[in-house]
Formats: C-alpha cells, sequence, structure tokens
C-alpha cells in the first residue's frame, strides 16, 4: 500500500511497508522490526521528544511543557468515578503523578528501565504481559502506546482481565482513516507498528469484552495537525520526492527546513506559503476533527458483564 521510513528519529535508512487488511481494515507494518531489536528504535532522545529537549529536564519543566496536554488528559477520566488506575506507557511518571493528585490511586508500567522516573511515581518497568496484578483496577490509560505494541489483541484483552466491572479503558492511537496518516504518512514509523481505524478499533474492544463508550478525534492532546498539507503538496510538485519532504517536514535539527526553505536554502516563497497554509488549514482541520476523521483517535470503553 505504501512504502515508509524513520523519517523522526532517523535510525535506519531501511524502508518499511504499510499494509492494511481488506477484512478488518486495520494497518500494520510489513516488514517490521523483529521484536529483538526493537530497543534499538527507542533512543534516548525518544523520552524526550515531546519536549524536544536535547538532554533530561526537571520534573517542573516537563510539567509546565506538557501543561495542556496533561490537563486534556485528566479531563478524559473526570467523569470516572477515582480508585487505582494503571496508566501503561508511563514514561516519566507525569500522568500517574497528575492522576494521583487529582485523587486516584494511580500507578503505571513502562517498557524501558532508561526512562528516569522524575515524580517517584509506583511504576513498574518491564513488559506488561508478563506482569501480575494484585488488584483490579477502575480505569486503565494508554496514551499513544497501543500503536507500539507487538501484540496489541493480548494487551487488551489483560486490560480487560485487570478491569474492575464497569471499569474504563481510556486511551488515544493514530487514526489510520486519516487525511494525515494516509497522505503524509505522519505515524512515528518504524515504532508505530499497529495503524487503528475506528471499526478495527471497535472490533478489538468488543473481542475483548469491552463495550466502546465513545470515540473522538482531536489535535489537542498530541498534535498531528493538518498544516503544512499545501507546502508538502507545492514542494512535490515542485521536484522533490516523497522522502525528501517527509525527512523536511520532521526535521527537528533544522525546523526551518519545511516551511522556510527550498532544498535547504532559504526561500521567502515558501515562508508565504507556509503562512498561507495555517491560515488556510485551520477550519478543514477542525471539520475532519468533527467528522471523525482527524489523526488522533481517542476511545472510551467499559467492562460488561459477561
Amino acid at each position: 500500500m505504501a512504502e515508509v521510513k524513520d523519517y523522526l528519529l532517523r535510525i535506519t535508512d531501511d524502508t518499511f511497508g504499510v499494509r492494511r487488511c481488506r477484512r478488518c481494515g486495520v494497518g500494520f507494518l510489513s516488514p517490521r522490526p523483529v521484536a529483538t531489536a526493537i530497543g534499538s528504535y527507542y533512543p534516548d532522545q525518544f523520552y524526550w521528544s515531546f519536549e524536544r529537549a536535547a538532554a533530561p529536564i526537571t520534573a517542573p519543566e516537563v510539567l509546565a511543557q506538557r501543561d495542556a496536554q496533561l490537563k486534556h488528559k485528566l479531563r478524559r477520566i473526570t467523569h470516572l468515578q477515582r480508585g487505582g488506575l494503571l496508566d501503561i506507557g508511563a514514561m516519566k511518571g507525569e500522568f500517574v503523578h497528575m492522576a494521583i493528585q487529582a485523587g486516584w490511586r494511580a500507578e503505571g508500567v513502562e517498557f524501558s528501565d532508561r526512562v528516569p522516573n522524575l515524580f517517584g511515581a509506583p511504576i513498574r518497568y518491564g513488559e506488561f504481559l508478563d506482569m501480575e496484578f494484585a488488584t483490579k483496577f477502575n480505569c486503565v490509560t494508554m496514551w499513544a502506546v497501543l500503536e507500539h505494541v507487538y501484540e496489541p489483541r493480548l494487551y487488551v484483552h489483560k486490560i480487560a482481565r485487570l478491569l474492575a466491572q464497569g471499569g474504563s479503558f481510556i486511551g488515544v492511537v493514530t487514526n489510520f482513516n486519516s487525511f494525515q496518516a494516509r497522505f503524509m504518512h505522519a505515524d512515528d514509523y518504524p515504532r508505530h507498528l499497529t495503524l487503528f481505524t475506528r471499526n478495527s478499533l471497535r472490533r478489538l474492544l468488543a473481542e475483548a469484552g469491552l463495550e466502546p463508550v465513545r470515540f473522538w478525534t482531536d489535535q489537542r492532546m498530541f498534535g498531528g495537525t493538518l498544516r503544512g498539507a499545501l507546502v508538502c503538496a507545492v514542494k512535490r510538485a515542485l521536484g522533490y520526492d516523497a522522502d525528501e519532504v517527509l525527512y523536511e517536514m520532521r526535521d527537528r535539527g533544522d525546523p526551518e527546513a519545511f516551511c522556510c526553505k527550498f532544498h535547504r536554502r532559504s526561500s521567502t516563497a515558501m515562508k508565504w506559503l507556509s503562512r498561507f497554509d495555517r491560515a488556510a488549514l485551520w477550519l478543514p482541520e477542525m471539520l475532519l476533527d468533527l467528522c471523525g476523521c482527524g489523526l488522533n483517535l481517542g476511545f472510551e470503553a467499559r467492562k460488561v458483564a459477561p
């Protein structure tokens, strides 16, 4: 269906295939990195990518930079009865910390022990599927994590077993049916292994005995906007190949390469086009979200009686 590369971190120059299941619509990487090698695609810089920090920063700085994102996450669980909460993919412990502050008995799971626990949060390190838990949880969260795991079906089934009756599974994945994913390759390849649609996610949740309560798309939690699409289209029309423009779009070492330069040379025309791009695309972006076609697909599902 498509060929992609590691446009964000550039760990490898390998090409990966993106395929789609004709039966359920889910997308998947094929070939994908073998499980024994996947750790090499997660360098230390990955865990600071949201903060765009070259080196570890302090807990207050993390909270300041993630303030809006953490507030949006908390809003997604405010209607639930507070109790036990498990955050899978806890990173530096920022959401566990905020959930505890909000009155939850929160703990986390993080796959890599290289990530510093800046908040002294109760976090276990290792493979979630290998862990045993003594209690049930009122809520389990996975914020942009399910697309990273090798066995999403096993994860969701285990989460269902860990939820108390009436408990909720809440999270965000990337939306394979979004314009950004399909035409701008906005997923973080090759770290995103499975690419969900609303229907494929609904089916996966139902298989585990979880009843979907709501789905939503918006960009306030993780970004992933439509802006840049016009610049991308113009550069492609003027001779850029697909990989070249996507590498520029995600180049954090030279953030002006995409919006202010043409073939790495300063371009006044690109600057004006970028300004027009931002002004013109905010409304289509909003409409895509309202139609459920935005990049970030949120979900809430509830454990129901068998």
